[in-house]
């Protein structure tokens, strides 16, 4: 049976969702199934602790509408905005894509970096690393001086000075590994392989490889602990599906 595995853009760029679907289904098994979802409500792009709040609370409510008939779910945004409380809300495995890339690069190596795009992003993205319990082999996180003008078209902008900033911290800070850290720039880091001597890692594809293992796995839902179900409680002002989910009208 084909794995169905839900790919959430939590900003609400559609363009940036074809991204990081494309490269999803490039990296995913032929019998995987990408079912890709962007959010209702939030900014362009995601890249301060405000704007990662309000995509936590859409990737509940894409959750709420899109996760019935899926197998696991991923939280495409790097940073992971809203996972922890997703692990806790589904029975299905659910992954950030961060999460995904730093536990890789702690299979592959005892030093690892983050280059990305912007100042405010490598601040986010070090304190998503320490939220995870994965800050230890973190050695440097190296944001780009100037970012770019365009997030959808962050690619093309951004990738030479990505790789200029993998050789960086290799060589000043010893990295092992490398992590291109955002979803706008999702299969740079496959298309540029070749000109880094160190493995180079898309969240993207740290994400389903790793969704695809835990569905075959197929582990127990947690019934204790902080990932168990909570109770269900009265609310207001929710989407219907996600006030569905919260008063467990549907049992």
């Amino acid at each position: 049976m084909a794995r169905r595995i839900l790919i959430i853009n939590p900003n609400v760029t559609e363009a940036i969702t074809a991204t990081m679907v494309e490269e999803a289904r490039r990296t995913a098994a032929s019998d995987t199934v990408i079912v890709p979802a962007t959010a209702r409500f939030g900014t362009l792009y995601i890249e301060n602790r405000v704007e990662s709040a309000i995509a936590g609370h859409a990737v509940l409510e894409a959750l709420a509408e899109h996760a019935s008939g899926c197998d696991a779910a991923i939280v495409a945004a790097f940073g992971d905005p809203g996972v922890f409380a997703a692990k806790e809300m589904l029975d299905i495995p659910v992954i950030g894509i961060a999460e995904a890339a730093f536990l890789t690069a702690y299979t592959l190596g005892r030093r690892y970096a983050i280059v990305c795009l912007t100042q405010r992003l490598g601040v986010w993205y070090r304190e998503c690393a320490e939220e995870h319990g994965l800050a230890g082999r973190l050695v440097a996180v190296r944001p780009l001086d100037v970012p770019p003008t365009d997030i959808t078209n962050a690619k093309e902008q951004t990738g030479r000075r990505l790789v200029e900033a993998c050789h960086e911290v290799i060589d000043r800070h010893g990295a092992e590994v490398v992590i291109m850290g955002g979803g706008p720039i999702a299969g740079l880091a496959r298309t540029v392989a070749h000109e880094i001597p160190v493995p180079v890692l898309d969240g993207v594809s740290c994400a389903v490889r790793l969704a695809e293992a835990l569905v075959d796995l197929a582990p127990r839902p947690a019934a204790r602990g902080s990932f168990a179900r909570p109770p269900a409680k009265p609310s207001k002002g929710l989407s219907p599906a996600l006030q569905t989910w919260v008063e467990r009208r549907d049992g």
